[in-house]
């Protein structure tokens, strides 16, 4: 891979995420030029939005002209998470045949941008898969997987297209919110890549994949994290669990499942909270002023502390799983304590 090349991403969302997804754009813009962002829109008011601002580095495709009788099929148990879960590698497939890249990277649309991506290029060498480690305990390696969906990088090659289509069909054939032995959702079977393909690289660049559950692993300035003695630039932040709402023309802003702290919140949530307020006044015809980020309070965080500690028992995960996992319109099960 040639340093400051074109990059090519991908990512889907609906209206539901729309907001999320034209921050990742943004922040993508503030950082480099030279990159085009692939979108599969879930739904036609996402579609037609996106399709309106005229982004100079996008190309937007709606979800109907992309779905296959196999994707249809299993759509009919699936959850609405699940379903984008399973759709996710057949995306991927999709954009790197259909426009003939040499190579295109996955993005979930709720990342943001500090550092010109290209700069993970340098790591990565001429390798065809590239994946980031999630930075959480051994414990829930084996629970969720070692590996996070988040940026995922292909390659047009054997190996790349052939981890993808391993990937794309083992999604296919079973993707729910449910932890196995040797599955959870899409993201598990990641665990895989590095044992049956030999050109895979996994990332060691801690900042690419800083997020609000490994946050707390790193020192860090005001542009690097600090982990055992090396350090990393900034690249992206995964905002994961972010409440997002527009009151009386004021954008709040607030951690729903993990403590963030003052530094975390200057660092990451308000840079991220100020392209949200470009992308609500500029694109989604809003009028907001301001923008408040609000930490998580104390009685939620004793809440996410003593469901914590309910999923750490697997016993009761399983149980609740096979008996009273709550399908949602929405979203995914939860586990109500």
């Amino acid at each position: 891979m040639l340093l400051n090349n074109m990059m090519n991403f991908c990512t889907l969302f609906d209206s539901y995420y729309l907001l999320k997804g034209l921050g990742l754009y943004l922040s993508l813009e503030q950082v480099t030029n030279d990159f085009h962002l692939y979108v599969m829109a879930f739904d036609k008011a996402s579609y037609d939005k996106l399709r309106s601002c005229g982004f100079q580095h996008m190309t937007v495709e709606l979800v109907d002209n992309f779905e296959t009788p196999a994707l249809l099929e299993v759509k009919k148990d699936r959850t609405k998470a699940e379903y984008c879960w399973t759709c996710g590698p057949s995306v991927i497939y999709y954009f790197l045949t259909t426009y003939g890249l040499e190579e295109i990277t996955y993005l979930d649309s709720d990342l943001f941008f500090i550092t010109d991506p290209h700069v993970i290029q340098k790591e990565v060498g001429d390798a065809s898969v590239v994946i980031t480690e999630q930075g959480i305990s051994e414990e829930n390696a084996e629970r969720y997987g070692r590996y996070c969906v988040q940026y995922m990088t292909f390659k047009n090659d054997e190996d790349g297209l052939g981890a993808l289509t391993w990937w794309r069909d083992r999604c296919i054939e079973w993707c729910y919110q449910i932890m196995e032995p040797t599955r959870y959702a899409d993201q598990k079977y990641i665990d895989e890549f590095p044992k049956r393909w030999k050109s895979v690289c996994v990332l060691d660049n801690k900042g690419a994949g800083i997020a609000p559950w490994n946050i707390h692993r790193f020192q860090y300035t005001d542009d690097s994290l600090i982990f055992e003695g090396k350090v990393y630039p900034f690249v992206f932040y995964h905002f994961h669990g972010v409440k997002m709402e527009v009151i009386d023309d004021v954008l709040l802003v607030q951690g729903q499942h993990y403590k963030l702290g003052k530094d975390v919140i200057r660092l990451f949530y308000e840079p991220y909270a100020k392209v949200l307020m470009k992308a609500l006044n500029e694109y989604l015809g809003q009028n907001v002023t301001s923008f408040v980020v609000k930490d998580m309070p104390f009685l939620k965080v004793l809440e996410y502390k003593v469901r914590a500690w309910v999923k750490s028992q697997e016993w009761i995960i399983n149980f609740y799983f096979r008996h009273f996992h709550k399908r949602t319109d929405r979203g995914h099960g939860t586990l109500i304590v």
